[in-house]
């Protein structure tokens, strides 16, 4: 594992980048549903092309970042949220006293492909949510490096619009009930909200979860376009492609290294392009999982990498912490986490504390269905 990292790290810049894109096209390959098969470059300049970028004009509402309200009433018939009439909250089946979800996508995602969908089901599969998809598939066909700088912030002050509308609107909600769950691009998207909110108008986003934010284009020290601790109330972050697609630093209240955070069991493959793929994306089953699970992610805090990996760490009970959905807001600092290779990944907690926090679990589940 070290080593793959220490020599894809050495690679020149432009190697790299072309690395990273032909694994974003795999990563969208193997997750995405797709209605029809769209049309793969077959250069390096096309991958520079604007032809699925963002089309002017440049403000919000944007016609190609759309909202898309789920309810257990409307799963298969979601209502489009449009953010300039009071009306469409007032004719939806939007319900504040509900758990409200908002979900963020990566490059090659979309409302109708996985991780989106899945998720969408392990929700309802628990209770009555409100799902709102924010669906700018059609922008991130390919990935646009020419605006790759701006185009995170300006999808996440459309993303800010939309939630000034929740927090104004006599139906809605504050900021501060809010849960939003981006994956690796939509991680950043969804911490940048954090800046186009008004904390006296909006309050403070309640919730973010962050699944293996990327590291492409958010290296470095400048943290305004990164995801941290200040963008909500309580951030938590699950890392599986740390230091390769995924950021290595910590960037939550909480950040969870499954199986080192790096490399995943059940990712090896024939190439690596496909291997470091997977370890990226595995992020998300992970946390669809932890939605639904009987037996729950649990966590606990380790002295370095190393003592994880070799098996040295000694936790004391108190310190388990449940990874995903149902996580305990109190908890601070890095954890490390052990998976299975194939579905169910949960391992549930040691032996010893088996019975104190499956009981837990139990409780956090049965509270968040009555909510």
């Amino acid at each position: 594992m070290v080593n793959r990292v220490y020599v894809i790290a050495r690679r020149e810049s432009a190697v790299f980048i072309c690395c990273y894109l032909l694994l974003a096209l795999c990563i969208a390959g193997i997750y995405a549903q797709k209605s029809k098969e769209r049309k793969k470059p077959e250069s390096v300049n096309e991958l520079f092309n604007t032809s699925s970028c963002i089309p002017k004009p440049y403000r919000c509402p944007h016609r190609q970042i759309q909202f898309f309200l789920y309810t257990r009433r409307t799963q298969e018939n979601p209502e489009v949220l449009d953010t300039t009439k009071d009306e469409s909250l007032y004719q939806s089946r939007f319900n504040r006293a509900y758990p409200t979800k908002i979900v963020i996508h990566g490059f090659g995602g979309g409302r109708m492909y996985s991780p989106s969908t899945d998720m969408r089901d392990a929700y309802f599969y628990r209770g009555n949510y409100n799902i709102i998809i924010v669906d700018y598939g059609t922008l991130v066909k390919e990935p646009c490096l020419k605006q790759m700088e701006w185009a995170p912030r300006f999808c996440a002050k459309c993303i800010a619009q939309l939630i000034r509308y929740l927090t104004q609107h006599p139906r809605g909600l504050r900021a501060d009930d809010l849960h939003l769950i981006g994956y690796s691009v939509g991680s950043h998207i969804a911490g940048l909200v954090a800046n186009y909110l008004d904390p006296l108008k909006d309050g403070k986003l309640g919730r973010i979860t962050g699944l293996d934010p990327t590291i492409f284009f958010y290296m470095g020290s400048n943290s305004s376009r990164d995801l941290d601790p200040t963008d909500a109330h309580f951030v938590d972050v699950l890392h599986t492609g740390a230091g390769i697609l995924g950021q290595w630093g910590p960037s939550g209240h909480a950040d969870f290294y499954i199986n080192g955070g790096s490399s995943q069991p059940g990712c090896s493959s024939e190439t690596v392009f496909k291997t470091l793929a997977c370890d990226h994306t595995r992020v998300t089953p992970f946390f669809i999982e932890s939605i639904v699970t009987k037996k729950g992610f649990w966590a606990y805090p380790c002295p370095t990498l190393l003592s994880f990996m070799i098996g040295w760490c000694k936790p004391e009970d108190h310190e388990y912490v449940l990874m995903g959905e149902h996580i305990n807001r109190k908890a601070k600092g890095i954890y490390y986490v052990r998976t299975n290779p194939d579905p169910p990944f949960a391992q549930g907690p040691p032996e010893h504390l088996k019975r104190k926090a499956l009981q837990y679990l139990k409780r956090k589940r049965s509270n968040n269905r009555s909510n």
